[in-house]
């Protein structure tokens, strides 16, 4: 009954020391035991495993540090080796390029040798037919000089031989026939004068034809080439999904010996200050482009008034025309009706005087002068239907003209708005990404948490060394010497020893715990830091593209619309001028050709935005196993706060220790939702740049539909103008309004280059100065370099001493443990430890000293950045002021060129109306000389039955020549016809390929919305999980709650009990 009093009173002392005040029965009193015997155990069992785990944890970090330049080789090199795959790529396209140009150039060049010897044929067989004709003809003079010699004087004989010279149709023919290379247009004339000036034109358009073929093959290869090319990025795209996919992560292979670059910080804020710079660039571009539109605006309105005042122009001229026309026929008339005057009163003189040969004298002078009049009257109908079909075209030229101004206010008013809108878009675009990278700044403040997490550390091991060895006040302590309560109880002679030993271990083990901690917190640290400049990199290359690729689709869209309304233009001047057949039929195929490569340009954009979308696909798998990964990473955080739980209710004696724990736990939490976060956003920009390109897309493919109906409408253009287009009018004016614009172009882009000249010397200036900051900056930064090696190489050897001295401490605590009685090594132990209390406050201030250094370090190496960055940034803008300046002096040299064509033109024309003078004065001697023998012809009417049968033998040889020509001009609509036909085929096929890549952009779309219903998939996932950790939040904190209510229930009984030492524990 006694041993079971005294092992009741031990169980109550031990139930009242760890907080159970319930009532104990007498039967729980074997259980109760048990319960503490496993209890002891169990922490016997927990010490060793710690044990293991830490020596296996040491293991394991040492195996890791062996590995780590094996990974960093692996890495660099699987970086060469996709450069060197990338390098071989550009190298075999590159290649085939050349290959595809080389064999369109002899595919052109085969085709100008056949046209140049066919040329060669047909200018050999028109010399001889000229050495042949030259012999005929000298022949037939030499026999008409001898007939004139023989023959008598005959009566009326010149005016027979005059009617007998008429014009060889299919005589002789100069042709013009020129080189593909030579001219740039394709009908070739063949013209045969004779001596009264009647011309007769042959047209053909095979070289054209050879020259269209060649052009299709090229851009078949083209096709085919660009074809490969995509295969061959898929493939590659391929390959590094599936290097990707089977090994580590993509975060993991990018944190590969991150911590090693020293100038990481730097080229983050190196990166921040370029982007920062590039939007800044970007506003003022977007502003320039306002400025610009407002300018074409303003322009469009110029224009529009200046058409107005050439459509008043026009209508006044019309006018005009009209009334010159108007009073002809009233003259005409008044004429008329005074020569019927004059025969009435001519009839009345001859009824008055009646003689028969005058009044047959009088007959035959009324018939003549009635035949003029009838001839002066039809040629006066032939000229007011003339005039009257003028003034119809200038009526319709006028409507159209009206139309024109219309459709063009619309769509300058559509297109201004249209550009108002994309800059306001593009705007609020760039205004929230700098929004975002300026609220992206949060990471340094969780730097700065962590940074103070340490700090707090650093100070709970300095407040642990400094209660080391008090004195020996206490010997025992609830809270410190948890594990060490199960051992039996010591003798009295050496109570004392073993209680200081113990606690002396004690706080030896917390010690090396509080910098186990703290050495995890920093390397987690510079796991964070690796990994945020990684997404900092990818986000940046990210955004690079994104605004690389806006500029050139706004540069691409500029160019367009440039070539549109010099398209237009064009089209306008040649319906004003009325340029010939020839030479608007070349213009509008050159417009043709241009079309297609447009066309082509932007299949191969189509296909470049393809890329780019299977690209941002791949980012976005990544991103998405990175937010796994820290899913994964999130998951064990909370079993580790939970066996943290756990084990701080099995071990109430480590409060503080355990509390500092669930704190760093929160921490990690807290900063690993806020890295979910982060990615969690990140994830959304790139789903809204997807959604961007494929706005973009979209864009394109209307813009492709309407390429295509203003081709067509280009094609009707053409076929119109071959049907409306005939005389060369008014070139003069024109040519003269085309100089006057190039010298006033050519003198604003003189003001130009003046003015980028001043600006050049200017930015060189600002160069040097920047250049001598940065080299002072230089000097500052390596002196502050100096001192930091200088106070590094201090902590190392304070850091020695303190090793020495703790070694030291060690040997004097093993001799305290064997003598304990001695106080003159008690005052030697107090006199070591006031010198290491010393030593760690020297410490503590050498590494105050050296973060200091540290952070001054890290200010001028940003400092440096800033300056490095901006030197850069005046160097690219001198770049591109010195390429501007070469743009301008090439736009110079092209301008000269283009008036020397104009002034050359101009001296063509001219002299082409000299000859065309000269020919009309022929005709008009010639229609004089008909006058007269026609006079004369009808003197001699009785003889022209004598001549009347060689007459209807010369009809009938013209007759057998109309036939000829009529058979050749057939021949000639049957190539025109077959030609035809061929651009027609070639315009199905390019509809068919049109229909093909529609169907291609309906398959990608449909893929793309696959895409987007997966990423819905995985938010709703994300969302459900975000649920889950909510939930398990809310159990942690009723965890937390029970457990401090837990705790403070143990320490109020703690209070009430009495502290008396455990026996068996």
């Amino acid at each position: 009954m006694n041993i079971n009093d005294g092992d009741f009173k031990d169980l109550r002392c031990k139930l009242d020391i760890m907080g159970f005040t319930q009532t104990l029965p007498v039967l729980a009193i074997p259980l109760v035991q048990a319960i503490f015997g496993d209890l002891i155990k169990t922490t016997e069992c927990l010490r060793d495993t710690k044990k293991k785990v830490a020596e296996l944890l040491e293991e394991k970090t040492c195996w890791e540090l062996g590995v780590e330049p094996y990974k960093c080789d692996n890495s660099r090199l699987l970086a060469e080796c996709n450069e060197l795959h990338l390098q071989f790529l550009r190298d075999r396209e590159d290649y085939e390029l050349r290959l595809c140009e080389s064999e369109r150039k002899i595919r052109n060049l085969e085709s100008d040798k056949q046209h140049l010897q066919s040329h060669n044929d047909g200018l050999q067989c028109q010399l001889d037919a000229l050495l042949t004709k030259q012999m005929v003809s000298t022949v037939t003079n030499k026999k008409s000089q001898a007939g004139i010699g023989r023959q008598t004087k005959k009566p009326f004989i010149s005016t027979v031989r005059s009617g007998n010279v008429l014009p060889t149709v299919l005589g002789t023919s100069s042709t013009a026939l020129k080189c593909t290379k030579c001219n740039a247009g394709v009908f070739q004339k063949t013209t045969t004068t004779t001596k009264d000036g009647v011309t007769v034109t042959q047209t053909s358009g095979q070289e054209e034809l050879d020259k269209m073929q060649n052009d299709l093959t090229a851009a078949r290869e083209q096709l085919e080439f660009f074809k490969r090319k995509v295969e061959a990025r898929n493939r590659e795209i391929r390959r590094l999904n599936d290097m990707l996919a089977g090994g580590r992560p993509p975060a993991a292979l990018a944190k590969d010996c991150c911590y090693k670059d020293v100038g990481a910080l730097s080229q983050d804020i190196d990166l921040l200050q370029r982007e920062k710079s590039d939007l800044m660039l970007q506003v003022r571009e977007f502003q320039d482009k306002m400025h610009d539109a407002m300018q074409r605006a303003l322009s469009s309105e110029e224009d529009k008034i200046k058409l107005q005042t050439q459509l008043e122009e026009l209508k006044e001229a019309a006018l005009q025309v009209e009334h010159q026309a108007n009073a002809e026929i009233d003259a005409k008339e008044l004429e008329l009706r005074q020569l019927q005057l004059e025969l009435k009163k001519k009839g009345r003189d001859h009824r008055l005087a009646g003689g028969f040969a005058s009044n047959q004298s009088d007959k035959h002078n009324l018939n003549e002068r009635l035949n003029v009049l009838t001839r002066r009257e039809e040629e006066l109908e032939a000229t007011n239907e003339k005039h009257k079909k003028k003034l119809q075209k200038m009526q319709a030229k006028i409507l159209e003209l009206q139309k024109e101004l219309k459709d063009q206010n619309k769509h300058s008013n559509v297109t201004l708005d249209e550009e108002k809108i994309r800059l306001s878009s593009e705007r609020d675009f760039f205004q929230k990404e700098y929004l975002r990278l300026m609220s992206k700044s949060g990471s340094e403040s969780e730097i700065a948490f962590l940074h103070a997490q340490i700090k707090s550390k650093d100070e709970e091991l300095r407040a642990l060394r400094s209660e080391l060895f008090p004195g020996g006040k206490l010997q025992f302590s609830p809270l410190k010497s948890v594990q060490y309560e199960t051992l039996p109880p010591a003798t009295a002679s050496s109570s004392a020893s073993t209680a200081n030993s113990s606690r002396s271990d004690c706080v030896q083990a917390a010690i090396a715990r509080v910098e186990r901690e703290r050495d995890c917190a920093r390397s987690e640290l510079e796991r964070v830091r690796c990994e945020r400049d990684t997404l900092r990199e990818k986000q940046l290359c990210t955004v690079q593209l994104h605004a690389e690729e806006l500029q050139a689709l706004r540069v691409r869209n500029e160019e367009l619309n440039d070539r549109l309304r010099q398209m237009e233009r064009d089209n306008r001047e040649l319906n004003s001028a009325r340029v010939p057949t020839e030479t608007n039929l070349v213009l509008l195929k050159d417009d043709l050709v241009q079309m297609r490569q447009r066309v082509a340009a932007m299949q191969s954009e189509i296909d470049k935005l393809k890329d780019e979308n299977g690209q941002i696909t791949m980012l976005n798998d990544q991103n998405e196993r990175i937010i796994a990964d820290y899913q994964s990473k999130l998951m064990v955080a909370e079993r580790q706060r939970q066996s943290a739980d756990v084990r701080a209710s099995t071990l109430d004696s480590s409060r503080e220790t355990n509390r500092s724990e669930v704190t760093q736990l929160r921490m990690d939490i807290g900063a690993l939702r806020q890295t979910y976060i982060s990615l969690e956003h990140e994830k959304d920009t790139l789903l809204h740049q997807l959604d961007t390109k494929t706005e973009r897309a979209y864009k394109l493919e209307y813009e492709l539909k309407d390429c295509k109906e203003k081709r067509n409408a280009l094609e009707q253009n053409v076929k119109d103008l071959e049907d409306q287009v005939r005389k060369l009018t008014n070139r003069n004016r024109q040519r003269d309004s085309e100089l006057t614009e190039t010298s006033t172009e050519s003198k604003t882009l003189r003001q130009q280059i003046v003015a980028l000249k001043a600006s050049r010397d200017e930015a060189i200036a600002e160069n040097r100065r920047l250049m001598d900051k940065l080299s002072d900056g230089q000097v500052e930064a390596r002196t502050l370099q100096k001192k930091l090696e200088e106070s590094e190489k201090q902590v190392a050897n304070m850091k020695q001493q303190l090793h020495k001295y703790v070694q030291e401490v060690k040997k004097a605590e093993d001799l305290l443990t064997q003598k304990v009685c001695s106080q003159f090594k008690e005052k030697e132990r107090d006199e070591m430890l006031d010198h290491y209390h010393c030593l760690t406050q020297g410490q503590a201030t050498l590494e105050g000293n050296n973060q200091s250094l540290e952070c001054e370090a890290v200010e001028f190496r940003r400092q440096i950045c800033e300056l490095e960055c901006e030197v850069r940034s005046l160097k690219d803008q001198l770049h591109c002021r010195q390429c501007a300046l070469e743009d301008l002096e090439m736009q110079l040299t092209a301008a000269r060129a283009s008036v020397r064509c104009v002034e050359r033109e101009l001296e063509d024309a001219r002299d082409e109306i000299r000859v065309q003078k000269v020919d009309l004065e022929a005709r008009k001697e010639l229609c004089d000389k008909l006058d007269v023998e026609r006079s004369k012809l009808n003197a001699e009417l009785n003889e022209v039955h004598d001549i009347r049968k060689k007459l209807e033998k010369q009809c009938e040889q013209l007759r057998d020549e109309l036939q000829q020509s009529a058979a050749l001009n057939q021949v000639t609509t049957e190539t025109t016809d077959l030609m035809l036909g061929r651009l027609h085929n070639d315009q199905q096929r390019q509809e068919d390929d049109d229909i093909r890549s529609k169907n291609e952009m309906d398959r990608l779309q449909r893929q793309l919305q696959q895409t987007l219903d997966l990423l819905q998939e995985e938010r709703a996932r994300s969302r459900r999980q975000e649920e889950l950790a909510d939930k398990f939040e809310q159990q942690v904190r009723d965890l937390r709650r029970n457990l401090a209510d837990d705790r403070y229930n143990q320490a109020r009984t703690r209070e009430v009990s009495p502290r008396v030492p455990p026996k068996t524990l």
